[in-house]
């Protein structure tokens, strides 16, 4: 299974590879799903997945990483060292439902969450503004029924 920093280093690390000779000429032109949901979410998956896609009944369990738009971090389960559990019903941040829903196990997917999704006019002091927009890096790595 592929993590979140895993795949960050791979993409650091393919990004210092722009100079290499055999690469100069034949650029490497891979294409992603992605999309906007009806709230706004704007998504884009980074790796598809595999199995039946996670639906509106469903409780995936998922790591992730939020941050706010200028790089600032939120949260991340990653740092905890422990996923997170929840109904796609029922989730933590509103605007997960709706970029998660469509994602397939061991997914990975970028979303960018409109204020009204994320933590609206209130925020979460000292952490995130009022009316922020929350840059979240999702793997998904269980849909149970």
């Amino acid at each position: 299974m592929i993590h979140l920093r895993a795949l960050l280093g791979v993409c650091l690390a393919l990004t210092s590879l722009s100079s290499c000779a055999l690469l100069q000429g034949n650029p490497i032109g891979v294409q992603y799903e992605s999309g906007i949901t009806a709230g706004g979410v704007q998504w884009e998956d980074t790796f598809t997945g595999k199995g039946n896609p996670a639906g509106e009944g469903d409780t995936v369990t998922i790591h992730y990483v939020a941050q706010l738009q200028d790089g600032t971090p939120v949260d991340s389960t990653l740092d905890r060292g422990t996923p997170m559990t929840f109904p796609l019903a029922a989730p933590p941040v509103p605007g997960l439902r709706e970029g998660i829903i469509g994602m397939r196990k061991n997914g990975m997917r970028s979303m960018l969450v409109p204020p009204a999704l994320a933590f609206g006019v209130q925020g979460i002091p000292g952490r995130v503004p009022p009316e922020a927009t929350v840059q979240f890096a999702v793997e998904l790595l269980s849909i149970t029924q």
